[in-house]
């Protein structure tokens, strides 16, 4: 990709140090990401059934429901609109073409030909876009937002792009990929992984999740062209209004188990996300400078005297970390209690 060294240093020139986030309540930058061949009112409709689906579903939040716009247009659908074109009738023949049971008709063939020759997954990536949803991504985290992107189709690869990049970024020498900053729900992916290895692999594997239907025929097609989307997972009862079984809200939101699906996936990597350093209270110890929690994520965030260093502790009940401001010997609580009872990691 052109320019990232440029679209880097312009971001670190940007950032905040942002050490005292409020976390109570959290604030959660929840993103819709289109697809290609979507005009911004499709993308707007998108994401307004983004917020119809996750209604009342994620509480202890304080939601920002955000679009991530991307230009452009990509071979997949002009293939699929040839074929409607062409008064295609029975779908089921499309499937045969699609897994060479059967010999499809010179205009099919063609058309995967043009995806195999011209459909590169960074090709159509504009940069002005990258770095507008990069920008973004980082003013939300540098802002003490959790910030998750719900990304469509073709959208996947800025998401992807833009993973890589938020991630390259650190904060008063905290680097941002050794915490969950930004997690990403894929939807009808193209791709065939959701972001980038963090320094610690079970983060990407907290904060990713995806879902492609098994008669999506757009992804069906990238699969028979030698791309290497990542395989279907789900499978819908109902039937769509959308004869390509691709439409975010018509097929993936309105299905029967993939709404349910992408609502479970969305609230699982919601609820694993972290901040950057955050507000902690004074705690009278000679070891111990402060002490922070954040509600949504079980997260106890420590201050330690002298050497300034910050340690996290994972899946923390937050009712130990009510005792610890309360213990008579802050101290001895937290060597009795906390120290190496939970998941911890140093952030600087």
């Amino acid at each position: 990709m052109k320019n990232y060294l440029i679209v880097l240093l312009l971001l670190a020139a940007s950032i905040v140090n942002a050490n005292e986030c409020q976390v109570s309540p959290p604030e959660l930058a929840l993103y819709y990401g289109n697809g290609m061949f979507n005009s911004q009112k499709a993308a707007r409709e998108s994401r307004n059934s983004l917020i119809r689906l996750m209604r009342n579903q994620l509480p202890g939040y304080r939601i920002n429901y955000k679009l991530s716009y991307n230009y452009n247009e990509n071979p997949v659908d002009q293939v699929l609109e040839v074929a409607r074109q062409k008064l295609l009738q029975d779908y089921s023949n499309f499937l045969l073409w699609l897994s060479g049971l059967e010999l499809a008709p010179d205009w099919f063939r063609e058309g995967l030909e043009l995806i195999v020759t011209s459909y590169d997954a960074f090709s159509y990536l504009f940069d002005s876009d990258l770095r507008r949803h990069i920008s973004q991504y980082t003013q939300d985290i540098n802002q003490c937002r959790k910030v998750l992107l719900v990304a469509h189709s073709q959208g996947n690869f800025y998401g992807n792009e833009s993973w890589r990049s938020v991630y390259q970024t650190s904060t008063a020498g905290i680097a941002w990929n050794e915490l969950k900053l930004m997690g990403m729900v894929s939807v009808a992916t193209p791709a065939s992984q959701v972001g980038y290895p963090l320094s610690y692999p079970v983060d990407q594997q907290s904060v990713t999740r995806y879902l492609t239907l098994s008669d999506d025929l757009v992804i069906n097609l990238l699969r028979s062209a030698a791309f290497g989307p990542l395989p279907a997972n789900v499978t819908n009862s109902t039937v769509s209004d959308d004869w390509k079984n691709h439409s975010f809200g018509m097929s993936y939101v309105l299905g029967d188990s993939s709404g349910q699906l992408l609502k479970d996936q969305i609230r699982s990597v919601a609820y694993s996300l972290e901040t950057l350093p955050f507000d902690r209270q004074p705690v009278d110890s000679s070891a111990l400078a402060s002490a922070g929690y954040d509600p949504t994520a079980r997260i106890l965030e420590i201050e330690f005297v002298g050497s300034d260093s910050l340690y996290r502790y994972y899946d923390v009940p937050e009712s130990v970390y009510q005792d610890l401001l309360s213990a008579d010997s802050v101290g001895r609580y937290y060597n009795l209690a906390i120290r190496g009872q939970y998941p911890s990691r140093r952030l600087n």
